[in-house]
């Protein structure tokens, strides 16, 4: 696809957003942050100093540097490597002195997350930063990215919807070819091999990759995280496949449940509510509507049903290009349940229902938030496949 992206205009969002917090000079640390700065995927420990006045230099491994240096749009890219005089951190408070930003607003990106990769600054560089610019003003910068990142342009969207087409081609070959007998491992592989077939670039995932799980391993009580392993599949069991391709450094994340042979009437009633509930989801990703309506339109349809006590409280998270997965997860919380969805912001609809002994039913696809509600941006429907068992 001959598609540009929008520098200019990223680069004035995000210090649009700086200056609405009166930061100066921006220390990236976070994966979502140095791969949206620099326009590529950065998956060593790197850093990006980006200032309100126009100026960007991105920090990053020597081992890395030349393919970022071909593949970034930021044009000063900075080497550094364990050895003297090459240090990250004496390389980058270095710059920001060289620059005559040592007594600036600096932002800096402190915090935590569920997650093990999110790239905050830790304990350790927070120290040198502080002893090595004990002039500046280090204020919390975690809202720039964040909330320059969330609103998608045209080209970011049709990126995403190429990355989402793959996973649906993905589904489908797995439709095609999953047998009982086979290990969630080879399912993966089969699924996977027709991404890189597409064109994905990368499987990213928080969880490992492609996750699979079959039978009891989908069924485990509030379990959404199921890395392939070698559980051979069983007949009357439901396979969910969980797909993450990557285009052009833009994600998509779309789960799917296959169901071999014919369900038990619990199973059918449980998969009957999972989809109702599922389509709510969707719906309810509405330009207007809050992360707490969704939460709460979701949870009342489940209420009625039956199944809210089964359901992890938590129905989707946010997608973009690497590193810019959770900003803003939909959960009902101080944190993000006041956010309101505008045009032009994709979501992951998120909805895992599991009763032990009986199955479990797990759903991701992104979202268009439009109008009138969720634009679905895979084909792959909602409602769980059934296909006969011989």
């Amino acid at each position: 696809m001959n598609l540009h992206l929008d520098k200019a205009g990223r680069f004035a969002r995000i210090r649009a957003e700086m200056a609405a917090l009166d930061i100066d000079v921006l220390i990236g640390t976070r994966a979502g942050t140095v791969s949206y700065i620099a326009g590529a995927y950065l998956p060593w420990r790197s850093v990006v100093v980006f200032s309100r006045d126009g100026q960007e230099t991105i920090f990053t491994f020597l081992i890395d540097h030349e393919r970022i240096k071909h593949e970034s749009w930021v044009s000063d890219i900075v080497a550094y490597a364990p050895q003297p005089g090459l240090d990250l951190w004496d390389l980058v408070i270095g710059h920001i002195k060289a620059k005559g930003w040592d007594k600036s607003n600096i932002g800096i990106e402190a915090g935590h997350s569920v997650r093990t990769n999110q790239g905050f600054l830790t304990s350790t560089e927070h120290q040198l930063i502080r002893e090595g610019l004990p002039g500046a003003k280090l204020v919390s910068a975690l809202a720039v990215i964040d909330k320059a990142a969330f609103i998608k342009d045209a080209t970011e969207i049709a990126l995403m919807r190429q990355a989402a087409a793959m996973a649906d081609s993905a589904i489908a070959t797995v439709k095609g070819q999953i047998e009982v007998g086979m290990s969630e491992t080879m399912v993966a592989g089969i699924g996977e091999m027709e991404l890189r077939r597409l064109g994905s670039e990368y499987h990213w995932s928080v969880t490992g990759g492609t996750e699979v799980a079959s039978g009891y391993r989908g069924a485990w009580a509030f379990c959404g995280t199921t890395p392939a392993s070698q559980k051979i599949i069983q007949e009357r069991e439901n396979v969910i496949v969980d797909f993450h391709p990557c285009y052009r450094g833009y994600l998509s994340d779309l789960g799917h449940n296959i169901f071999l042979g014919q369900m038990t009437s619990e199973q059918q009633k449980l998969a009957d509510a999972y989809t109702d509930a599922a389509h709510v989801l969707v719906d309810s990703i509405k330009v207007g509507n809050s992360v707490r309506d969704v939460c709460r339109a979701v949870s009342s349809t489940l209420d009625k049903s039956g199944y809210l006590a089964h359901t992890i409280p938590a129905f989707g998270h946010g997608i973009g290009m690497i590193g810019n997965e959770w900003y803003a997860a939909i959960v009902d919380n101080d944190e993000f349940g006041d956010i309101v969805f505008e045009d032009n912001v994709v979501e992951v609809a998120f909805l895992c229902i599991t009763i032990p002994g009986i199955t479990g039913f797990r759903m991701e696809c992104p979202v268009l938030a439009t109008p009138h509600g969720g634009e679905m941006l895979n084909s792959t429907p909602l409602r769980p496949t059934v296909l006969p068992v011989d």
